[in-house]
């Protein structure tokens, strides 16, 4: 049951040297029209004026990491600051999509207490369009095996659900989505579909991790390949093997494309 004096959602904001747009997206949040919420900030050692733009707010809650520890360990450390019923990662070069999206989830939730909220949202950048879910995407077989945007932010997750399954992301790791997403959909009993976008999603931003390819990206590709074929040791399903399947896909991929920028220099 939804308390009034509780937080209903905590906003968690990433950010690594997105000076750019650091503001746009703490603004989005601050544009909401539902205002029961708190705003946690990390900066993950940046060395641009990224600290100095986050500076700029009032009434956000800042974290400063002493050493990098990639995007899990940003929103690890979001999560363990965190005291709303529900968390929403927000990457600090994307934003919420209009000033109406916590108002339309919190009446989605209403008294209702789902593990996870599947988001729609829009894509802006490299790419263009919607990605909507719907009731045939969002089973637990499509979402484990299936989802092109396997990603923890196009989900709001009930806190103490992360919390009871000790559900954190790998740090100092690229693609660190992977594996959380796999161990928390298993894990799902309950969710809610909002069919309607939520986040506006930056696609092929220059010096991105998913823009850029490199042998950590690589290294880090078979770190996940590793601990997915140890979860299928202990119980094998169909699901887990096209999610093996795809992570290789993708590792081979990288590799042919670091072979092409090796000939070209």
């Amino acid at each position: 049951m939804k308390e009034e004096n509780k937080i209903r959602f905590s906003v968690i904001i990433t950010a690594y040297n997105i000076e750019k747009y650091i503001e746009k997206s703490i603004q989005s949040v601050k544009d909401q029209t539902f205002k029961n919420y708190e705003i946690i900030v990390i900066d993950d050692c940046s060395n641009d004026k990224t600290v100095e733009k986050i500076e700029k707010f009032q009434d956000i809650k800042v974290i400063k990491h002493k050493e990098n520890r990639c995007l899990g360990g940003a929103r690890n450390s979001g999560v363990k600051k965190a005291s709303g019923q529900y968390i929403i990662f927000l990457d600090g070069d994307d934003y919420l999509n209009n000033p109406k999206v916590l108002e339309k989830l919190d009446k989605l939730i209403e008294n209702q207490t789902p593990d996870v909220i599947y988001m729609g949202f829009e894509l802006t950048g490299k790419k263009s369009g919607f990605v909507i879910p719907t009731p045939e995407n969002c089973t637990k077989a499509y979402r484990i095996a299936g989802d092109r945007y396997a990603n923890a932010w196009s989900k709001c997750w009930k806190r103490e659900f992360l919390e009871k399954n000790k559900l954190e992301f790998p740090e100092n790791r690229y693609y660190e989505d992977v594996i959380f997403i796999y161990k928390a959909i298993s894990k799902v009993k309950t969710y809610l579909i909002a069919d309607f976008p939520t986040h506006t999603y930056y696609s092929g931003r220059p010096n991105s991790i998913t823009t850029n390819v490199s042998f950590k990206n690589i290294h880090d590709n078979l770190y996940n390949i590793e601990e997915l074929m140890n979860f299928a040791t202990k119980k094998r399903t169909e699901e887990l093997d096209i999610k093996i399947a795809k992570e290789i896909q993708r590792c081979k991929e990288r590799i042919e494309e670091m072979y092409e920028l090796y000939k070209k220099n």
